[in-house]
């Protein structure tokens, strides 16, 4: 029996985790910065999955979870700071229009998806070890 698929699903749900977790990493970190060199603010990013599982299988597990990064098209984020040497002539600061707390969501909940997918991997793993045990002991 091959394995190797069931390994290679696993392995592409953790590369589209990773990818998730490193572009909300990158979002934190930028969600308190102004307007860079070219005069706008950093412009939040999110992660696109583009095939589902039901595409992978009618593709004969060839076309597995492929991503890019988009940008989220948020709003600057407003504040009112008119000592601020960003600040415009009203006096307002645009910064990122990061939300941390749906980052933040974003983050956990791709550790999880990883995690679940490094047990599937395990547990593949494991299967065919089983399978190699039968008949091993007679």
């Amino acid at each position: 029996m091959d394995y190797s698929q069931t390994f290679a699903i696993s392995a592409a749900g953790m590369a589209l985790e990773r990818t998730r977790v490193e572009v909300a990493s990158l979002n934190l970190a930028n969600a308190n910065t102004v307007a860079g060199p070219e005069g706008k603010p950093y412009q939040p990013l999110h992660v696109v999955a583009r095939a589902s599982f039901g595409d992978a299988v009618a593709q004969g597990l060839g076309g597995l979870p492929a991503a890019s990064v988009e940008p989220a098209g948020q709003p600057p984020r407003m504040v009112y700071e008119p000592g601020h040497p960003m600040a415009n002539a009203r006096g307002f600061v645009a910064y990122a229009g990061v939300d941390t707390a749906t980052e933040m969501v974003t983050m956990v909940g791709a550790m999880r998806a990883y995690e679940a997918n490094v047990a599937a991997m395990n547990t593949s793993r494991n299967m065919a070890l089983k399978a190699l045990e039968i008949g091993g002991n007679t």
